[in-house]
């Protein structure tokens, strides 16, 4: 091996430890996240009988995290396997991420809608909104993952599957991430200005449970905001193999939040039946 190809091999491997690093700390934090709210997930889910889709999309949002994680983590673990293996790990996580975030998003939605569907045009509005940014996320991310290189590697103690993409078109995916959430943000924030606001506490709605819409909403959106500016600049300039840096991070705080919300929803509406957006029932 020449020396100019031992240094790229050193460097791919050092950026890959960085990457592996952040993944077990998204990990850490859906595990933490989790201890911490079980609590509420089993008064206020695990006794009610029956299934609707917002309960559904709950549970597959919560419990995904930990597979799709998961997986991803144990390619990143494994010497002996080959390139078609780590391909394969690559696409399956990869599409996992992809419908998980798209499913927060839309629970979100339907938590921001709760708050419009006074006015008949916000559901059509919020669909056509969401389809013309997540369509072509999922056009982009596909194209990503059929082009990218996945490779397997070991190098003494070192050894799991690497991603060296040949298309980093990825940071469009996270610009409109970023467009579809501000444009949510800013729906939640005008539905929760003072007409609305009065609204709902005169049809009996309590000041706790507006509070815990206004509050969980502007920290998720302001936490997202932040990964997506984050995930955009590292996607435009660092390195190719760092190019997933931050994703497993994101997807780690969109399921957190995302049950957060729902968890904290159910909370507030035990305590006032009169109001009550998103019920899971």
């Amino acid at each position: 091996m020449q020396a100019s190809e031992a240094s790229d091999v050193s460097t791919n491997v050092g950026h890959f430890r960085l990457v592996l690093y952040l993944n077990f700390a998204s990990a850490t934090i859906i595990v933490y996240d989790y201890l911490l709210t079980v609590g509420l997930e089993v008064h206020h889910l695990w006794p009610k009988q029956g299934w609707n889709l917002i309960r559904i999309m709950f549970f597959v949002n919560r419990y995904l995290p930990f597979i799709d994680i998961t997986l991803g983590l144990w390619a990143e673990f494994v010497p002996s396997m080959t390139t078609q293996g780590c391909t394969l790990v690559d696409r399956l996580a990869g599409w996992s991420f992809c419908f998980s975030i798209a499913l927060s998003e839309v629970i979100l939605t339907m938590r921001t809608w709760s708050l419009w569907k006074t006015k008949r045009w916000s559901g059509t509005a919020l669909v056509v909104f969401y389809l013309s940014c997540w369509t072509p996320i999922v056009v982009v991310f596909g194209t990503f993952l059929m082009n990218a290189n996945v490779r397997s590697f070991q190098l003494q103690q070192y050894g799991g599957c690497i991603i060296l993409p040949e298309n980093i078109n990825l940071y469009l995916c996270w610009i409109l991430v970023l467009v579809y959430d501000t444009g949510i943000m800013i729906l939640m924030v005008l539905a929760v200005t003072k007409p609305y606001a009065q609204m709902l506490l005169k049809s009996g709605g309590s000041s706790a449970l507006v509070r815990t819409l206004y509050r969980d909403g502007i920290t998720y959106y302001f936490a997202l905001f932040v990964l997506s500016v984050m995930n955009i600049a590292t996607i435009v300039v660092l390195p190719g193999d760092l190019v997933n840096l931050f994703t497993v991070l994101q997807r780690a705080i969109h399921s957190t939040l995302t049950s957060r919300v729902i968890l904290h929803l159910r909370e507030q509406a035990e305590h006032n039946i009169l109001f009550d957006p998103l019920a899971v029932k």
